[in-house]
């Protein structure tokens, strides 16, 4: 009975390994390429397409890695595929998250709109009297 839960516990230890490295290329591929997209001025709009095609090879071989590890455990092919997507979309928000934080934080300041300084009201006229005015 030790036997069997020690090596389920090897075995359990070198299929997380087997997905520790895809996952350290993927999340270090997202940092290089947001700082690239920082400094090509990329919209905040159009990050996640930028930051997803710039990390294409990493994404595909996290996404088999993650597949893999889940069919070992028991999952079904397609909710394993649906996992590894969810896990995927969760790393790349990340990133997406900060850069559009920081482009709005770095974004220049609209510049106080001026208003004109209130004008003082003009005196009051002075009106005519009644009674004529002595020199």
């Amino acid at each position: 009975m030790i036997a069997l839960l020690g090596a389920s516990a090897l075995t359990m230890a070198a299929l997380q390994a087997s997905i520790a490295a895809p996952t350290s290329a993927f999340r270090t591929c997202l940092h290089d390429a947001a700082s690239k997209a920082t400094s090509e001025k990329v919209s905040v709009d159009t990050i996640e397409t930028y930051l997803r095609g710039a990390c294409t090879v990493q994404m595909g071989t996290l996404k088999e890695a993650l597949v893999e590890f889940r069919l070992k455990n028991g999952m079904s092919k397609k909710a394993a595929a649906d996992d590894a997507e969810m896990t995927i979309d969760d790393y790349v928000s990340t990133p997406v998250d900060n850069y559009t934080f920081e482009a709005k934080q770095n974004a220049p300041k609209a510049a106080p709109v001026a208003t004109p300084a209130p004008t003082p009201a003009s005196a009051p006229k002075p009106q005519p009297s009644s009674q004529p005015q002595r020199q």
